[in-house]
Order: C-alpha cells, then sequence, then structure tokens
C-alpha cells in the first residue's frame, strides 16, 4: 500500500488480529498492538490511538497505547514507560536496529533517533515480548518499522511525493518535513528532511516553561535494491539536534550529532528464510548548564561532551516444519561511551566521566511455534552473555590538593581534592572487567474457546544487564539515565543483573459491535537495580555530593527486589456507520519488597475515552483523559505525590481531494493547568517554577497540519 504519511490517523489493532508477523505465512500467539498510517480506509472500523506527523517527540503516540506511557524531561526527550518500567529496561529498535543513544542522561532518547514523518509504524509488544524482539526485553519492547524505498518493477521511472506543514500555537512550533520516493526496475530510492522548531511553551495559569524551545533537523535516504529472489538496502539517517530545553534535567542541550547507517537484506536458502541486518550508530552529544538556563556563578558552568558509537549485527533463520515455524538467530550489540566534564571558563578544570566504557552484548534465541487444536503455542529461549569494561577515570580537582596524611583523625574534614582523589583511586584500582551470562525463556498461548472470545496466557523469565551508568558513575553526579529525581548518584561495577518473572493473562471478546480486552501482569523481579542512600563506610561519596552538588541524600546504584501488577484494557463500541466510542484504562503498581517502599516515577491509573465520526471526507475526535492522583511515591527517591486531573482534546481532519488533506484541533480544549507525574522537576534556577517543584504541561495548544501528495 502506498501511504500519504500526514494523514495521520492511526489503528489501534484489535487485538484478535493484531499479531507480530514472523514472515508472510505465519504469524504468533504474541499480541502486538501497532500503530500505523491509514489511507483509504475507514476509521470508524477501529479503535483509535493518536498521533500527530508533526510531533517533534515519537514519544508522544505511546500515550494513547494500553500500559504506555512517557517520562517527560523536555519537549524532545520522553522516556518510553510500559507498565511500569522505562529507559534500558525497553528494548527499542528502528527497523530492528537496536538504538543505543551518547546522552549519560538519556536526552537522546531511542525514539528521537527517528521522525513521526518517516515511520511506517510503532509497534508495542502487550504483555510479556518474545525473545526475538531484542536482547534485553525485561519492560517490553518497541519496534518502529520506517518507510522504505519502494520498487515499482517499471521501466518507466516513477516519482512519488509527499509534504507536511505543521504548526502548533502555544509554543509557536513549526514542522516542514517532505519525502520523494524514486523507482525504476529493480531499483528504488527514498530521500527525506524534516525540520523543526520551537520557543517555550506556556502552561494552563500562563507560566512561560524555561527553557522548553527546540531545534531540530533530520535527513536520510533509503536504497532498495531486489536481485532475483532477494532483497538488499542501505540506509543514512543524520540527526543534528541544536539549543533543546531539559528543565528536568541539570544541563539542556547543545547539540546531538548523529550518523546512523543500516544495512539488510532478506532471501531463500534452500528451504530457509535468511533476514540479517548490520548497523552503525555514531554520535556526538553536547550538553551545558549556562547557554539556556541562568548560571550566575562562572565557577559552576559546566559543559559534558560525551561520544557514543554502537555496532550491531543480527541474522535470523525461519523455516516452516511439519512440527510447526521454526526461527534461529544471532544478535551482537558492541557499544563505547566516554564523557568528559570541562568548565569553559577555567580550562584547568576537567573530569574523566566515563573513559572508554566497553558494553557488548551477544546472544544466540530460537522459536518454535505451532497451532495445536484452537490454541496457538509459542515458545522461545534466549542465551545472552553480556561482557562490559571501563578505563581510568581522572579529575583535575584530585590534584588540586595533596591528599591528607592517612595518620589523619576520622573526624577531620577532608578537603575536595581529597575526596576527588579516593574516589578516582577506589575506582581505578578495582577490577572493573565484568561478564554474565543468562537465559531468557518466554512461553505463550492464545486459545480461541469461540468464535467472540479467546484467552491469552504467558509467562516468562527476563533478565537485564546493568547499564553502564549504574556499574561505572564512579563520583556523585546526575548522569542517571534520566531518572531525574534530583539525587546525585555513584555506580556500582559488582551490581547483578536483574530476572524478572512474569505472568500475563488477557481475554478479548469481539462480537457484532463491541470488543474488550482486559489484560492482568504481574512480575517478581529479582536484584531490580534501584538506588539506595549510601552507607557510612562510602563517607567520600557522601561529602562529595553535599559539597559539589549540596545533595544530602546522595545514592548508590543497588540491586534489591520488587515486584509490579496491575491491568490494562481496550475497548471499542460501534454505535453506527458514523460514530463509535473507545478507549483504554491503564494501572500499576510497583512496590519494593524487601522494605516497605514504592517503585520510582509509576504511572497512576489513567484512561481515555474517545467518540469518533467518520463520513467522508470528514473524521472527528473527541478525547477525555483522565489521570488519578498518585500517592503511591518512592520515599528512597524522595518522590512527591501528584493530584488527578482531566484533559478534553479534540481534533478533524479533512480530504479536500486523495492528495490533500487538512488536519487540525486543539489539546487540552479547557486550558488546565496541570502536572504530570511523569514529568520531572524542575531543575532551572531563577525560573517561574520554583525548583524541585513539579514541571506544569502544556496549557491550551490549537494545531493544523496540511499534507500534499503527488
Amino acid at each position: 500500500m502506498r501511504f500519504s504519511i500526514s494523514l495521520v490517523t492511526f489503528a489501534l489493532l484489535p487485538l484478535s488480529e493484531a499479531c507480530f508477523a514472523t514472515n508472510d505465512n505465519h504469524t504468533t500467539s504474541i499480541e502486538v498492538i501497532t500503530i500505523q498510517h491509514q489511507r483509504n480506509d475507514n476509521p470508524i472500523e477501529q479503535s483509535f490511538a493518536k498521533g500527530q506527523t508533526s510531533e517533534v517527540d515519537l514519544a508522544h503516540w505511546l500515550s494513547s497505547l494500553p500500559g504506555a506511557n512517557i517520562n517527560r524531561n523536555g519537549p524532545i526527550t520522553g522516556i518510553a514507560q510500559y507498565r511500569g518500567l522505562f529507559g534500558d529496561r525497553i528494548a527499542t529498535t528502528i527497523n530492528g536496529q537496536p538504538i543505543i543513544g551518547a546522552g549519560p542522561n538519556a536526552m537522546d532518547t531511542p525514539l528521537s533517533y527517528s521522525t513521526p514523518l518517516l515511520v511506517d509504524s510503532m509497534t508495542v509488544y502487550r504483555g510479556i515480548a518474545p525473545v526475538s524482539a531484542g536482547i534485553d526485553t525485561l519492560g517490553g519492547a518497541i519496534n518502529i518499522e520506517s518507510r522504505k524505498a519502494q520498487i515499482d518493477d517499471t521501466a518507466n521511472l516513477v516519482v512519488e511525493s509527499d509534504l507536511l506543514f505543521g504548526y502548533r500555537s502555544n509554543n509557536q512550533a513549526t514542522t516542514v518535513s517532505g519525502i520523494t520516493n524514486l523507482s525504476k526496475n529493480e531499483f528504488a530510492l527514498l530521500a527525506y528532511v524534516n525540520q523543526q522548531q520551537g520557543e517555550h511553551f506556556k502552561s494552563g495559569d500562563k507560566t512561560r516553561i524555561k527553557p522548553t524551545e527546540f531545534d531540530k533537523t533530520q535527513v536520510g535516504a533509503d536504497v532498495r535494491l531486489n536481485v532475483d529472489e532477494s532483497e538488499f538496502g542501505f540506509g543514512y539517517h543524520y540527526t543534528d539536534t541544536g539549543d533543546s530545553g531539559t528543565p528536568a534535567l541539570p544541563m539542556d542541550i547543545e547539540y546531538i550529532r548523529s550518523h546512523r547507517v543500516a544495512l539488510d537484506g532478506h532471501q531463500q536458502l534452500m528451504n530457509w528464510q535468511f533476514d540479517w541486518s548490520f548497523g552503525y550508530l555514531d554520535a556526538d552529544h553536547e550538553m551545558t548548564n549556562f547557554l539556556l538556563r541562568t548560571n550566575k556563578d562562572p565557577k559552576k558552568h559546566r559543559r559534558n561532551t560525551a561520544l557514543a558509537d554502537t555496532t550491531d549485527l543480527q541474522f535470523v533463520l525461519s523455516r516452516q516444519l511439519n512440527s510447526g515455524l521454526l526461527s534461529l538467530g544471532y544478535d551482537s550489540v558492541l557499544s563505547t561511551h566516554d564523557s568528559i566534564i570541562t568548565n569553559p571558563n577555567n580550562a584547568m578544570f576537567k573530569v574523566l566521566n566515563f573513559n572508554n566504557v566497553k558494553d557488548n552484548k551477544f546472544s544466540l534465541f530460537a522459536e518454535w511455534q505451532q497451532h495445536i487444536a484452537d490454541t496457538q503455542v509459542h515458545i522461545g529461549a534466549r542465551l545472552k552473555h553480556n561482557k562490559s569494561n571501563a578505563g581510568v577515570v581522572s579529575s583535575s580537582m584530585a590534584t588540586m590538593t595533596m591528599p591528607h596524611s592517612s595518620t589523619h583523625h576520622q573526624d577531620d574534614m577532608p578537603n575536595m581534592g581529597e575526596l576527588a582523589h579516593n574516589l578516582q583511586h577506589d575506582f581505578n584500582t578495582q577490577n572493573r572487567k565484568v561478564d554474565d551470562t543468562k537465559i531468557d525463556v518466554v512461553l505463550s498461548t492464545q486459545t480461541q474457546f469461540s468464535t467472540p472470545l479467546s484467552l491469552y496466557f504467558g509467562v516468562g523469565l527476563k533478565h537485564r544487564a546493568p547499564s553502564y551508568q549504574e556499574r561505572y558513575l564512579w563520583t556523585p553526579m546526575e548522569a542517571t539515565g534520566g531518572l531525574a529525581d534530583g539525587h546525585t548518584y555513584i555506580g556500582n561495577v559488582n551490581l547483578k543483573s536483574e530476572a524478572a518473572l512474569q505472568t500475563n493473562i488477557g481475554l478479548s471478546w469481539h462480537q457484532n459491535n463491541f470488543a474488550l480486552t482486559p489484560y492482568v501482569f504481574y512480575q517478581r523481579i529479582d536484584n531490580y537495580i534501584q538506588g539506595t542512600p549510601l552507607t557510612m563506610a562510602q563517607r567520600d561519596a557522601k561529602m562529595m555530593a553535599k559539597m559539589m552538588a549540596k545533595d544530602d541524600n546522595p545514592l548508590q546504584f543497588n540491586n534489591v527486589d520488587a515486584e509490579l501488577w496491575g491491568t490494562d484494557i481496550t475497548w471499542q463500541y460501534k454505535i453506527n456507520q458514523q460514530f463509535a466510542l473507545s478507549g483504554i484504562a491503564s494501572y500499576v503498581k510497583g512496590t519494593r519488597r524487601d522494605i516497605s517502599d514504592n517503585l520510582y516515577r509509576v504511572a497512576p491509573l489513567n484512561s481515555q475515552m474517545t467518540l469518533s465520526y467518520s463520513f467522508a471526507p470528514i473524521t472527528a475526535n473527541i478525547t477525555f483523559i483522565a489521570v488519578a492522583a498518585q500517592s503511591k511515591v518512592s520515599q528512597t527517591n524522595t518522590e512527591k505525590p501528584t493530584s488527578g486531573y482531566g484533559l478534553l482534546n479534540v481534533s478533524t481532519e479533512y480530504s479536500l481531494t486523495n492528495e490533500i488533506v487538512l488536519r487540525g484541533g486543539i489539546d487540552n480544549l479547557l486550558d488546565r493547568n496541570y502536572q504530570n507525574h511523569l514529568g520531572g522537576y524542575n531543575r532551572v534556577n531563577f525560573a517561574d517554577t520554583p525548583v524541585m517543584q513539579r514541571l506544569p504541561n502544556e496549557g491550551i495548544s490549537a494545531w493544523l497540519e496540511a499534507s500534499f501528495h503527488f
């Protein structure tokens, strides 16, 4: 199907039909939800997941999926959350390529490496993700399928293009995007450009939230070639992010420049289907605490320069046997990270925060699926080996003052130079090389009891290796992968991998004009990685945190025990040929098992209900969003509770022709002033919102998109 990319109605596929496609002829019992572009389908026939092609952050689309949410640290820094877990626990891939950003504080989140213009579909695995979805899928998996060059197999040159123009009133944000596809014979080329800018947004009480400006440009190309029955592809994608605010973090984006390339192909090898891909990502990232926010003390000006490169390789062999569909695969992800902190006003100041950190993963997996009577059975296992290491670190502060004599009294107040020297010495003299081997296992079934009713059941054992920040953060800092709790952390080289025992049960009822799919889930996580208070033996780190960051409660990443449970529901009722009601609801509770405390930054109970109207050439939606108060907060992270709120959004779409579409709407129509529990705390001095108070969300905002296909 040829898509006009800015016809931005997305379909939440009914779960009885939404299956993960292993190839064109076989499906699996693993349930997935896919947001995909629809051009000529009648949207009244489907439930709705909503997004905008002019949206600067692809993470925004997750807010309309059951169980999914967003930890937002800035307008282009949305961290995916699924059923209470977020960040590195969720495997995020683009065309199967794992995305690992350069920033130690997740300013360049995996979803920021794509643009809505280019997205063909976004797939979220509902429940327990299959082992084939990624190496570490303890928290779930998201895969973005991008538009690729399309081959028409004609002797004449075929050219098709899409243009999109978008505007948002609250922050005067603009979007200009274009895609062109050229095809001739068995060759095709797709090229695109996407440029987006915006100013600071205003909350419902007209407070200007600074800095929330952004500037982002993405360009790229995809080439496809068919040779006999094989297809080969090459893609190049460049992202250039300029000055962009992240008010929930201690620094803002100065720039992020990344080059991403990918080679892929598939062909038949005897009776096997062979799919392979090779990818490389090189990212250069700088952030500061003085360019976009006021910092009146030049001695405390900081610039963090972070570099990262990632190489990934994947092979998958699939074959239909008499006993079922068998898939065998290999994955590897090799990444390197460096981070240096400087002060542009002091050439002598330098902290080597992460030095030549190696984080490598190697994995083999096997999946088998078969239809037995009325039950589809899916079994998968993944063997994975993790290896990590880090180079020696240094700090200019460690040489500012010679350490005290080893005979000094315990109550003597050490100076900052001594503290830095001790922390540096302790890190550099320990064994930093770590490797371990784990096995993930998943079993899922889907049984059709009757025409309208089916039952899904899944159980799995999943592991996640610690991130490089959790292992190798050697001096108290907030380079924590976007936690944004305001605390400084140190790492722990001796962390164990998280181990989660997961269960998931769901019903799917589809009859006549009504559909309902409730799910319940539970997972027990041993060795859950969580910040815990430093001990008395960690006196140097505690004093350094107090001196440098005025943090009286620094934390260290440690293994604890946790559990999460909850439910999410989707439903739809087709009133008649023009009107339909649909909705979702999600609830999750996460707690510690070793002490009486809640997990940090877990989304509260939330629901959405949409009334939809469709009568060509017009479609319209009215959506009511209700979010409950969240009082189940983490005492360890000194997390603050939030109040509940309700929002009303309206949107409409008008097709002037098959090639020209206008779409617009108003978000937060009642101009509600509210704070999203996942929105983070203000870290900007001299702002209208007090420091460490929850950041308000955007007030009323009208938006408009115009798209042209030719």
